[in-house]
């Protein structure tokens, strides 16, 4: 789902600095087919890593999971990413002020509007929360985080981020609006509104 949004690589450092700001591109592992780099300076999505094949197993529609999804913060508010964990790839990248904004938000699962701090929450028709690294991880574990919500809508500074439970190891669980279970381990969630997650499908 998703455009500022699409949206890998470890860190362990939880450095937090309140005055800094996201940087103005947006990567993904998981962009559209359609988005390409443009040539103004105005943030882009780009692939790094072709798409996988369609499985013929609805359940695991993915091969090649668990999938690769970074979403990096923009220095602008214009543009949205729009995350469809039911299609792949994953992530739809609008300019906000078109008239069809909020229709590509529609199908969405998690939103990420990059600004300075970045919106990152959950679509009107999904669920999603986080399930710690603590807890011993199972399908009816991650079935049971997400239906308990909490991401909301989350802004992505340090100490919301921290309350929100998304660090590295925990992962961000998703029952889609399709009714599929998803899991999003985050990999890395450093200070700045950098996002780098693994994709898998439960169900």
């Amino acid at each position: 789902m998703i455009a500022g949004i699409f949206v890998v690589a470890t860190s362990g450092d939880d450095d937090k600095r309140e005055d800094a700001k996201p940087s103005a591109t947006v990567a993904t592992h998981a962009a559209k087919p359609t988005a390409s780099a443009p040539s103004s300076p105005e943030p882009s999505a780009s692939a790094d890593a072709e798409s996988p094949e369609r499985s013929v197993d609805p359940a695991k529609p993915f091969p090649g999971e668990p999938l690769p999804l970074r979403l990096n913060g923009d220095s602008t508010c214009d543009y949205a990413s729009h995350i469809d964990f039911d299609s792949y790839p994953f992530v739809t990248r609008v300019d906000r002020s078109e008239p069809d904004a909020e229709d590509a938000a529609a199908p969405a699962d998690l939103n990420w509007y990059g600004c300075s701090p970045v919106e990152f929450g959950t679509g009107r028709d999904s669920r999603a929360g986080v399930l710690s690294k603590r807890q011993p991880f199972s399908r009816q574990a991650c079935e049971a985080a997400a239906s308990g919500g909490g991401l909301e809508e989350i802004l992505m500074h340090s100490n919301a981020v921290e309350e929100a439970g998304i660090i590295a190891g925990n992962s961000i669980c998703v029952i889609t609006d399709k009714g599929r279970l998803v899991r999003a381990q985050i990999v890395e969630a450093p200070w700045a509104p950098n996002l780098s997650l693994k994709i898998t499908t439960l169900s």
